[in-house]
């Protein structure tokens, strides 16, 4: 056996673009050919640093001609984006095949940096929309002193950064979605085209710099990975006719709408099948015969010395559940990070209403942010007139939205540990704790350890 490292990411200040082989065009082309060619790979790479021209080419027959698309994969880049509103970077981290890690609202005190959008420049709008972010800036400097201040004197159980954090987490709420903000950004070349196919359907002037911005900086790196960069959603090609008084609302804040039938006995079987070789319906039939406390204890092994750290056995993939969830864009910031769920949204829309954290509530503040709503959503009504899309800027951290949440038993197991935790951001944890709910309640014996991190340490601390 041998192993070499082909390559890793280094700063680009260590980087001399002007060289054409500084390129991980060529590590795309060496590892296209390996499943062809009989030699070494470390050749193959050397033969593709040494003629970038025919390395380019072969990715382009490859990747485009041939479409084996994953090829782009090896290509991987590395951007900081900076002063992009909250609002787009909902758009942005919707890519699945991509690592992101952006400041936070709940641990950084903002400074009041919004973006005015390039639409509304010079026009009677910018006035407006200026003054009004400045005051929900206002607002939220204001929230953040008092809830400090209420905290301390209220004795929070916690240290002062977790007073102050908390403070921010809930007085960012009356922030705008035009909030700037900035995160770091890891993606391959196949997952950039398809993020800048998504910008390109956002007529936004915003999502159109950042595509522009991004494919400028990909092409010039790698011209030979990155090409159709044209929105080709099919989705947004359907022009469907619809009566919206039929639209159902959703009641509660976390609504079950499916799970997989026998879902139990499908994990049990398909751990059976990994390791007998049995068909998976004839297992299903025979568990299904099982008493449920056979079913349970079965389980019950399974999860004695379970660690908080530890994923389920894929064979959890084989049960999936369904929610509708209605939860502020606050909270929502933290949904979106679980990629791999399906997650379908609505647009943002002033009357789904807004969410008004308890702490700012005993701070006797919903009069004042009431007020402030009332203004957001007059001013929205003209930002929508000007120019479809654009209301969603002045909208708040507060403003609701109705999100459909699908995911296998492995993922609903690894977002209990993380959003169920006694550290998680509140509104996302109270949601959480009604999704372990509902799934202990419908598999009593596969959700038995659904949980956060701090409640398992916990319990086995006890055993």
């Amino acid at each position: 056996m041998k192993v070499i490292i082909a390559g890793y990411n280094i700063d680009s200040d260590r980087i001399n673009f002007s060289e054409e082989h500084q390129t991980p065009e060529t590590i795309s082309a060496a590892y296209a050919r390996i499943s062809r060619s009989p030699k070494s790979v470390n050749l193959l790479r050397e033969e593709a640093l040494a003629d970038v021209a025919q390395a380019r080419a072969s990715n382009e027959s490859i990747v485009f001609a041939m479409g084996h698309a994953s090829v782009a994969e090896h290509a991987v880049f590395n951007f900081d984006i900076i002063g992009i509103s909250r609002l787009l970077v909902e758009t942005v981290q919707r890519t699945r095949l991509a690592s992101f890690t952006e400041k936070s609202q709940r641990y950084v005190t903002l400074e009041g940096d919004f973006l005015v959008p390039q639409e509304i420049k010079d026009t009677e709008l910018e006035a407006e929309y200026v003054s009004l972010i400045n005051e929900q800036n206002d607002l939220y400097k204001v929230l953040y002193k008092k809830g400090r201040k209420y905290l301390k004197q209220n004795e929070f159980n916690g240290s002062v950064s977790e007073l102050r954090g908390k403070a921010k987490e809930d007085a960012r709420y009356v922030l705008a979605l035009a909030t700037e903000t900035q995160f770091g950004m890891t993606i391959n070349a196949r997952s950039l085209e398809r993020l800048l196919q998504r910008l390109d359907s956002i007529e936004l002037y915003e999502a159109q710099e950042l595509k522009r911005q991004l494919q400028e900086q990909a092409i010039h790196i790698a011209p030979s990975l990155v090409r159709y960069t044209c929105c080709e959603d099919i989705g947004k090609k359907l022009h469907l006719k619809f009566d919206k008084s039929i639209s159902k609302d959703i009641d509660k804040q976390v609504e079950l709408l499916h799970i997989t039938p026998m879902a139990e006995e499908r994990i049990l079987a398909g751990l059976i099948f990994e390791q007998a070789g049995i068909d998976l319906q004839i297992s299903i039939a025979e568990l299904a015969a099982l008493p449920e406390a056979k079913k349970t204890a079965i389980f019950s092994e399974m999860f004695e010395n379970v660690k908080p750290w530890q994923r389920m056995p894929r064979a959890f993939e084989l049960a999936v559940a369904e929610f509708a969830i209605i939860l502020s864009s606050s909270s929502f910031g933290q949904l979106k990070r679980h990629r791999m769920a399906t997650l379908l949204r609505t647009p943002y829309n002033p009357e789904f209403g807004y969410v008004i954290p308890p702490l700012l509530r005993e701070l006797g503040a919903e009069s004042e942010i009431d007020e402030l709503m009332l203004k957001v959503n007059a001013l929205y009504a003209k930002l929508e007139t000007f120019k479809p899309g654009m209301g969603s800027y002045i909208l708040t951290n507060a403003n609701k939205l109705k999100v459909i949440f699908k995911a296998n038993l492995r993922e609903l197991y690894h977002f209990s540990r993380l959003r169920s935790d006694e550290h998680a951001q509140w509104e996302i944890k109270e949601i959480s704790w009604q999704i372990d709910s509902i799934l202990k309640e419908k598999l009593p014996a596969a959700a038995i350890a659904m949980m956060g991190k701090d409640q398992l340490i916990k319990l086995r601390d006890k055993i």
